[in-house]
């Protein structure tokens, strides 16, 4: 359960990397507004058909992790509007 999922990821204090591939849209936005990514180094969101719909989950993320030097998001649905509001 996705619930459980973000608590448990939420809690921990130790984990620097994530890799969340071939999920889907719904449980990649609960993800990425459930967890607290401030000092992750590395995260995996690819393939999860992820979009955007205007939300601004992924830039925030961004923006608040400064240690963050990978994100994967390929192979996931973001298109020209999406790389405007991620930049």
């Amino acid at each position: 359960d996705m619930n459980l999922f973000t608590r448990a990821l939420s809690r921990s204090n130790s984990v620097e990397e994530l890799t969340f591939r071939w999920n889907s849209n719904e449980n990649a936005q609960a993800l990425l507004t459930g967890v607290d990514f401030s000092s992750y180094k590395a995260l995996n969101l690819c393939g999860n058909n992820l979009r955007t719909n205007g939300r601004t989950d992924i830039s925030d993320l961004i923006a608040a992790n400064p240690p963050l030097v990978e994100l994967n998001l390929d192979i996931n649905r973001l298109n020209d509007d999406d790389a405007v509001l991620i930049a």
